[in-house]
């Protein structure tokens, strides 16, 4: 139980500094609908930490995860990568005169690192509820990546945001 216990808290971890982040990008975009867009990835992210900590409680005290059919089933392809690894692809770093660009590109990356864990957990945890759940949050990862590469697409492309 205590690998299962590291995995949920390095994952708490992942989701309270992306709550952070895309409250602060919100926060600096001039966009109406990028801040829309960054506050519903806060909440999503606080709701998965919810998840996480309820799971981390459940953990401590029974020893194995607890089933949550509440947030239903894996929606999206989630054993497929959501690019190909490249070192350099997010060299930038968000600086505090970061364009929503600039935030959107970091985003995506931080997307990927918490889609690539929770395929990992997935595959690592014997226990159907855990993986489950991984699953699910890998898939939900990969629909945040997805909005926002059409973002990040779009602020290139035409200067807005997309719809």
């Amino acid at each position: 139980m205590e690998e299962q216990l590291k995995a949920l808290e390095m994952a708490m971890q992942l989701e309270r500094a992306g709550q952070e982040f895309y409250r602060k990008a919100a926060a600096r975009t001039s966009s109406a609908h990028g801040r829309e867009t960054f506050l519903s990835l806060a909440d999503d992210e606080a709701e998965h930490l919810r998840i996480l900590e309820h799971q981390c409680d459940y953990v401590t005290t029974n020893q194995c995860f607890a089933r949550m059919p509440e947030i239903g089933v894996a929606r999206a392809d989630w054993d497929q990568p959501l690019f190909p690894k490249d070192p350099g692809l997010f060299s930038k770093a968000v600086r505090s005169d970061a364009g929503d660009a600039d935030a959107l590109l970091f985003a995506i990356q931080a997307e990927n690192t918490s889609f690539e864990l929770y395929r990992k957990l997935a595959r690592e945890t014997q226990d159907d509820a855990g993986r489950s759940m991984f699953r699910w949050l890998a898939s939900v990862e990969r629909g945040h990546f997805d909005r926002l590469m059409l973002n990040y697409e779009s602020v290139l492309g035409s200067g807005v945001w997309a719809d």
